[in-house]
């Protein structure tokens, strides 16, 4: 059986790589330590130029195990996901950059649209061994 890694090292250094490339972070949380199901939610303020700058909402980046890194965008019908790609477990600094694209051009990146890229329960030893090696860093 595989031992399951905490993921939050690895959300505080994406938390930092953001706020180091500018992004304002109002928060994070980080939910679902093993054995449930791995999430965590960045709260960003509204950037204060590009498409989404007279939102009234903050902006939410999401991560969990299953699907990776997701922007909530404002949309007119509500909220939109915008998912980041098929590496569930990116570099801090490659998340950063990505979210700052994705709010200053979004049609620069598309989003990912199929479903998780693993089951959380999966037992994936090369997985928790990149979420690891946060833990060990931080």
């Amino acid at each position: 059986m595989t031992i399951r890694t905490d993921h939050q090292p690895y959300v505080q250094a994406a938390v930092a790589e953001i706020e180091e490339i500018g992004l304002s972070v109002l928060g994070h949380a980080v939910t679902g330590r093993p054995p449930a199901v791995r999430t965590a939610v960045v709260t960003l303020a509204v950037p204060e130029s590009g498409p989404y700058a007279d939102e009234d909402e903050d902006i939410e980046l999401a991560w969990d195990e299953a699907f990776g890194w997701v922007l909530r965008l404002p949309a007119e019908a509500g909220a939109t996901d915008w998912f980041m790609g098929e590496d569930l477990v990116p570099s801090p600094g490659r998340v950063a950059r990505w979210a700052d694209m994705v709010l200053a051009h979004p049609g620069l990146t598309p989003s990912r649209e199929d479903g998780p890229q693993r089951l959380p329960e999966s037992d994936d030893d090369a997985f928790e061994a990149r979420l690891s090696a946060y833990a060990a860093s931080a």
